[in-house]
């Protein structure tokens, strides 16, 4: 038997397993691709609309076709879900942190981690203020969401588990207001004022609302 068949056979398989790994290559993203997608929506999202930016112009903003996009998201519904989702994450730590207070300077402590979770994502509350009609009748982000009604029954217990004195339950509930109710009664004002000086009035208020005086600062050496 001629020895010219089994490398002909030879030859076909190493041309077949090359073109699998390319076609593997083009459809699969390299590690990173995810992060860098929610990035890109994020900013699309921000700059078009959600309902304005389809999954073809995201896929060509990154410079990848469509079919390497669905690898990691199958719809916009995926990308949005993914983007809301570290916010309920950081939801449940925020109120992690208001049970754990046990007066009114933890309060506070809780409440400017919350500020500062929040400048830290600011993009995200960025395309959040640009799409609010449009994801508050979206499914996704109602889903995504679904567990504030938990969230508030667990702030009403922590609330009276600190204090018995009326007053100091509403003082508690307004700085608390205060900090999570500014980008619905202010967007505007959250997106375009520097953010550093934003923080320090916005504190400033809490640590008013509550009588708490601001932590010395720490020398430098």
């Amino acid at each position: 038997m001629s020895a010219e068949p089994t490398r002909r056979s030879q030859r076909h398989h190493i041309r077949e397993a090359a073109r699998r790994d390319h076609l593997e290559q083009e459809s699969e993203p390299p590690l990173g691709t995810r992060e860098r997608i929610l990035e890109t929506a994020t900013r699309l999202f921000t700059d078009q609309g959600y309902d304005g930016t389809s999954l073809r112009e995201i896929a060509d903003e990154l410079g990848f076709t469509k079919a390497a996009l669905y690898y990691h998201f199958k719809s916009k519904d995926e990308i949005l879900v993914a983007l809301v989702e570290p916010m309920d994450e950081m939801l449940h730590e925020f109120l992690d942190r208001l049970e754990g207070a046990t007066d009114a300077t933890e309060w506070v402590d809780a409440l400017e981690w919350a500020v500062d979770q929040w400048f830290e994502r600011l993009d995200f509350f960025r395309m959040i203020v640009r799409n609010r009609a449009s994801l508050a009748a979206h499914q996704a982000a109602r889903e995504a969401f679904s567990d504030h009604e938990e969230a508030h029954a667990r702030l009403e217990r922590t609330v009276r588990q600190m204090s018995s004195d009326l007053g100091e339950q509403v003082r508690m509930v307004a700085a608390l207001a205060a900090v999570t109710g500014f980008d619905d009664w202010a967007p505007t004002l959250m997106v375009e004022t520097d953010p550093v000086v934003l923080r320090e009035e916005l504190l400033g208020v809490v640590r008013q609302i509550l009588g708490v005086r601001p932590r010395p600062r720490r020398s430098s050496a």
